[in-house]
């Protein structure tokens, strides 16, 4: 009987139709994931402390309430250094996804299914204390990591289709933290299979990517993460104030992926104990949100306040100093975390600057610092992605503003050009070339 059914479940379970069906496994699975770790670092984040006070107070800088913000960046590592050296030895620190893209794509497509436990418990606490990461990364691997899980559960050897479902799980992850399906799905063809996919597969990743995102709307509802209200732009004189974000948002995501690499390494190189090195890390960002607590975590709320112009042009500059300094010593620390919050946090702020300057340089033209400010986000996200339907459909999906999508295509791709003549790989496929380039080393020296 048993036999029987078997080979029933084989002739009317095709690996099309079997991969649909874990697809809305690994969808559901992401989902969850997703919802756990929003509500989590909101919890935490809550509980603590406030960012998003909306200014800088000179009378408040050392208030009791600020002391406290000096040092819960620290009690999220001393958390993540004391389990990690009980329970996670083996796991890697700092920004792993690009290890992540070279596993999928250079090597097995097999992930170790002790990350997703070691990403969904830290993730929410480092971000949550304050330090400047991303969750969206994290979620990424959380959800390959159940894609690779189901292709060793049902013992898949091909590795086409391990790859499939890797990047169907991190559709779906991306879709669900973002609540931004289309975005998901360009996030798993552009970034994890580096732009090479086949139309049979796109299915599987487009139902996961639907299935993470229902999960998570019907915990979190289905309003855009960032709703503002509608732009208006009513001459094509605006479109010049785009061309020159695109160039400063092309200059300045070379300048953010040189400092981030440049840290990493610089954090590398310190004589000591790597796991007291987030300790350092947690440091500085604790010294950095005394002076600006709107800088800490993942930075959402104050993205907003961009969007809405809510930001003065001296706290707009300082946020982005903040921001982008913050980030690469919270990763390059050691700390877990992810670069996509950090990126749109550093766009909007940058977009809000060149905004004021534009309005400034030319008082007689009315400037949206929302509107530079949004366009900055997608911009800088792609440039550093080198992912433009990702930056584009992201930050779309985000505001839910269709009427964008010209000034959106216009500005990233100026960005992109001249980030791509600057410096040509992108944050997640430099560690590949450098994958790639020590492989060759090897093979060279080998008798």
């Amino acid at each position: 009987m048993l036999d029987t059914l078997k080979s029933w479940y084989n002739q009317i379970i095709t690996g099309t139709t079997r991969d649909i069906i874990l697809a809305v496994i690994i969808g559901v699975l992401a989902g969850f994931s997703s919802t756990f770790i929003i509500k989590t670092e909101s919890l935490i984040e809550h509980f603590l402390y406030s960012t998003h006070t909306g200014g800088w107070d000179a009378a408040q800088l050392f208030t009791f309430k600020n002391l406290i913000v000096l040092f819960l960046p620290l009690t999220g590592a001393l958390f993540y250094i004391a389990v990690k050296s009980l329970f996670f030895k083996d796991q890697p620190m700092g920004y792993s996804f690009p290890d992540f893209i070279v596993n999928v794509n250079k090597k097995e497509a097999r992930l170790d299914p002790k990350r997703i436990l070691y990403l969904l418990l830290f993730t929410p606490i480092i971000i949550g204390t304050g330090n400047m990461a991303g969750v969206e990364g994290p979620i990424a691997q959380i959800g390959g990591g159940f894609g690779s899980l189901f292709s060793t559960i049902m013992k898949e050897e091909n590795r086409k289709r391990r790859k499939l479902l890797i990047a169907s799980g991190t559709a779906a992850g991306i879709a669900s933290i973002f609540n931004a399906p289309i975005t998901g799905v360009f996030f798993a063809i552009e970034i994890v299979l580096l732009g090479e996919y086949e139309l049979t597969s796109l299915s599987v990743i487009v139902i996961s990517a639907v299935t993470g995102t229902l999960v998570t709307r019907a915990f979190m509802g289905n309003n855009p993460m960032l709703g503002v209200p509608l732009y208006e732009y009513s001459s094509t004189y605006a479109f010049i104030g785009y061309i020159f974000l695109g160039l400063f948002v092309g200059v300045f995501s070379v300048l953010f992926e040189r400092w981030f690499f440049k840290t990493a390494d610089y954090f590398k190189r310190i004589q000591t104990n790597p796991l007291t090195k987030p300790l350092i890390g947690s440091i500085i960002i604790g010294c950095i949100g005394v002076l600006l607590p709107m800088s800490l975590g993942n930075g959402y709320p104050v993205i907003k306040m961009a969007l809405l112009g809510k930001l003065s042009f001296s706290l707009i500059i300082f946020l982005f100093a903040a921001k982008f300094f913050g980030t690469a010593i919270t990763i390059g620390s050691g700390l877990p975390g992810g670069i996509y919050a950090p990126s749109l946090y550093t766009g909007a702020m940058l977009g809000g600057t060149i905004g004021y300057i534009f309005g400034f340089v030319f008082p007689g033209h009315p400037v949206s610092i929302g509107m530079y400010a949004i366009l900055g986000m997608a911009a800088f996200l792609a440039s550093l992605t080198h992912a433009p339907f990702t930056g584009i459909f992201l930050v779309f999906e985000l505001t839910n503003d269709y009427r964008m999508m010209l000034p959106f295509m216009v500005t990233t791709i100026i960005a992109m050009l001249l980030k791509a003549k600057l410096f040509p790989d992108s944050i997640e496929h430099y560690p590949i070339r450098e994958y790639i380039k020590h492989i060759g080393q090897k093979a060279e020296n080998s008798p």
